[in-house]
């Protein structure tokens, strides 16, 4: 694997950003207690000390705040920004998206049945009626499979009835039937303990948006999937045989340069307390690493 990490930005925590502004200060004021018993002894007038303390503690802290809190903030504020925005556009490209696939697929499959109905109604014999009959009967059933596919990629309806892994399964045959590309799926059965339903379903999307991001961008013939858990951890982690990522700068890159899908993956990571890597494998292709808490 690359040593470049080309996303693990977390915020830090509020309680790690508090504890260490306190130390600084702290730091900050003794040592600025000391330098003041130093100075001459006109200088130690009670309310000349006060101003000088806080002048010396507030030029001094000023710049390590900007830094520790008003600079992720910022950076923070932007990233979600620019995520919502990036979410209404992926909102509208997915509704064009399944517009196409319903005129696309079903509809020319329930033209070929209306037109298969009504060579039926014209057969000059039974047995000729029978054959167009089974004909349609696999139009049918194909339209059948197609309006599953589309309904199991809005709503995940399998996590619910069957479990995660079942979901994690139909995902990755229905990947392999459309785009041609072989999955290797391993589950470790500790990953099928109890889930909070927030974690599997970010999982269930994480491994969507990475499956998608294969199918779109990485040209690879097959793709490792891999879940397993950790005490309270569970870890899921997709690597493909592709190009990978040639920008190598997508951690420092502005937001609205860099991959809505990288960047869901990321946030679902992120708003479950959650860690995500996202780099180039070492025998090429891009490895996207997530680690979650079970029970978030």
């Amino acid at each position: 694997m690359d040593k470049l990490r080309i996303t693990n930005w977390t915020p830090r925590s509020p309680l790690w950003i508090f504890g260490l502004v306190l130390g600084i200060t702290f730091a900050v004021e003794g040592a600025i207690m000391v330098l003041l018993s130093l100075f001459p002894a006109w200088s130690r007038i009670p309310l000349l000390q006060g101003m000088l303390d806080a002048s010396l503690l507030t030029l001094v802290m000023a710049p390590i705040i900007w830094w520790l809190v008003v600079k992720p903030l910022r950076r923070l504020s932007e990233s979600r920004g620019h995520l919502l925005h990036s979410l209404f556009q992926s909102q509208e490209q997915e509704r064009a998206r399944i517009a196409r696939d319903l005129h696309d697929e079903i509809g020319q499959q329930l033209t070929a049945l209306l037109v298969g109905l009504g060579t039926v109604e014209s057969a000059k014999d039974l047995q000729t009626a029978q054959q167009l009959a089974q004909d349609l009967r696999k139009v049918g059933g194909t339209a059948h499979e197609e309006v599953r596919r589309l309904a199991r990629g809005l709503r995940p309806g399998v996590l619910e009835e069957l479990g995660l892994f079942a979901a994690i399964e139909r995902l990755c045959e229905d990947f392999e039937q459309v785009h041609g590309v072989n999955v290797r799926l391993k589950l470790s059965a500790a990953a099928s303990g109890q889930l909070s339903l927030p974690v599997e379903i970010s999982l269930y999307r994480i491994l969507q948006e990475s499956l998608t991001n294969v199918a779109r961008h990485a040209h690879a013939n097959s793709v490792n999937v891999t879940l397993i858990r950790a005490r309270d951890m569970v870890t899921l982690t997709v690597e493909d045989d592709g190009c990978g990522m040639h920008d190598t700068s997508y951690g420092l890159s502005a937001p609205g340069q860099r991959s809505l899908g990288l960047d869901s993956i990321r946030e679902r990571a992120l708003m479950l307390q959650g860690e995500c890597t996202i780099c180039n494998a070492q025998g090429g292709g891009l490895l996207v690493h997530v680690t979650l808490p079970a029970l978030k």
